[in-house]
């Protein structure tokens, strides 16, 4: 059953059965207290009948109330100066006189009778109820029994038409409340549904799909909420989407520079195992298994590097950049050197935090990118800077110095559909090229993963045919004389 079908039915069942008993008690209470006044009323009657017979008694002598209780005279006439409807009998029950109808029966009542008791009982006679009370008037050794009788018949009607009345206004309340109750709950749940509809076309695939702005109460604050997790969940799940297609890719291409440089090695061991070959041929033939023996050494390498940076923590030393960024260009001379490539290296005193063999490793595979990418002139810049971005809270704070380091190039350039790829294992934006260079595309995946470990990112700006600048800022301590 439905949620709006549940809140509905229950709030009419509960309303319904509260009206009800209220209705019922507050009935209740009027015919109880309208009947404890005509009971009231009714014991005042028989009191003042009981009076008016008493004081005939009195006036007119004992030796008349024994003819009467022995029913030599008729006292119709007495019984007219008495209110209500009034019935007289002996003790033993024989009838006197009476105002009822013939057929009345009166045994119950006047069972057990005694001298100082007083008994009550509703009576129907011809269709006529009647509250009787009974009591024994007395004078020396004789008795007679009284009996006064009160209409309640109005009473009970009026109790009736009480009823009836209440029957149609309940029914009418009823029928309005359960309109206003299913236009309530049709109201209330209409956000229900709507996040129901919702998540229904999310669990089907369409995680672009979001609920529109429903108010400012908890459901309204509700459907923000699911928004934002919906949001989060798509994020997510494009997250996974790009993960899972850089893991097939990476598996694609790994596969791939598998197989080319083993296909060639294999090739050409069985051409020099098969036959004889001259001795130039022969030497042609093992420089291409050294050559590919050596791309595949290198890809051995870097994935071992990328497989231990995930697994393990790394500790950073506080040493002067500027002094790091020439020794490391140093480094590389004799390889700029060889290529023809002219390095420069222009650095500001400060102090930074790094892993040198780590950085080492990073700063070789970006100047060996500028190689591979035809560069003549390089470029090491490194410099303080005001450290940019949005402000983590709204308080004031006070901005922060990074040591800022640029590698530049006037290289063949990335084109700028490449440049947010560059970074996944095994991706190369001139394979050809690269594989000549011994090149297996995890370079900047691996400098990267290095870049993370001191806290910062790689960031690639570049043209084709003008050459590439990376980016990388590190924080730092101001510069300064040697302590």
């Amino acid at each position: 059953m439905k949620l709006g079908t549940k809140l509905f039915f229950c709030i009419v069942v509960c309303f319904s059965v509260i009206f009800l008993v209220g209705g019922y008690s507050l009935i209740s209470f009027f015919y109880e207290s309208a009947m404890e006044r005509e009971i009231e009323m009714a014991a005042e009657q028989h009191q003042y009948n009981k009076f008016v017979l008493q004081t005939t008694l009195i006036t007119r002598g004992s030796e008349w109330f024994e003819d009467v209780a022995a029913g030599k005279y008729n006292i119709g006439s007495i019984a007219s100066d008495m209110n209500n409807t009034v019935a007289i009998f002996t003790l033993d029950g024989s009838e006197l006189f009476s105002q009822f109808s013939e057929g009345a029966d009166f045994t119950g009542l006047l069972a057990g009778m005694k001298k100082d008791t007083v008994n009550y009982k509703f009576m129907k006679i011809e269709n006529i109820t009647y509250l009787l009370i009974a009591g024994v008037v007395t004078q020396g050794d004789t008795g007679i029994c009284l009996v006064t009788g009160a209409n309640v018949e109005k009473l009970l009607e009026q109790q009736d038409q009480i009823i009836n009345k209440f029957g149609i206004v309940y029914t009418a309340v009823i029928g309005i409340c359960i309109l206003l109750i299913f236009g309530l709950s049709a109201l209330f749940t209409r956000p229900i549904k709507l996040l129901t509809a919702v998540t229904k076309k999310i669990a089907g695939g369409n995680y672009q799909e979001r609920i529109a702005d429903i108010g400012e109460d908890e459901l309204g604050q509700l459907a923000k909420n699911f928004n934002q997790m919906a949001c989060a969940v798509e994020e997510k799940i494009m997250e996974l989407s790009e993960s899972a297609r850089q893991k097939e890719d990476f598996v694609a291409n790994f596969a791939h520079e598998l197989k080319t440089p083993l296909t060639s090695i294999i090739g050409y061991a069985n051409r020099i195992y098969q036959k004889e070959l001259p001795r130039e041929e022969q030497k042609q033939a093992a420089w291409y298994i050294w050559n590919e023996g050596m791309r595949l050494e290198a890809l051995s390498l870097k994935l071992m590097d990328l497989i231990v940076l995930n697994h393990k923590d790394f500790v950073l030393q506080e040493t002067r950049a500027d002094i790091l960024l020439h020794e490391l260009s140093k480094d590389v001379e004799y390889l700029l050197e060889e290529k023809g490539v002219l390095l420069s290296c222009e650095a500001e005193h400060a102090y930074v935090k790094v892993e040198y063999d780590l950085f080492k490793t990073l700063f070789l595979n970006l100047i060996d990118n500028s190689i591979k990418a035809g560069a003549t002139h390089i470029l090491v810049k490194g410099n303080m800077e005001l450290e940019s971005g949005p402000p983590v809270s709204d308080e004031p704070k006070e901005p922060e110095m990074c040591y800022e380091i640029q590698v530049q190039d006037d290289g063949c350039g990335i084109p700028k559909n490449e440049i947010k790829r560059i970074k996944e294992a095994f991706y190369m934006v001139d394979k050809s090229r690269s594989r000549q260079l011994h090149g297996a595309g995890i370079g900047l995946a691996l400098s990267e993963k290095i870049a993370e470990i001191h806290g910062t990112t790689l960031d690639f700006e570049s043209e084709e045919t003008r050459g590439t600048k990376v980016t990388l800022r590190l924080q730092c301590k101001g510069g300064g004389q040697d302590e």
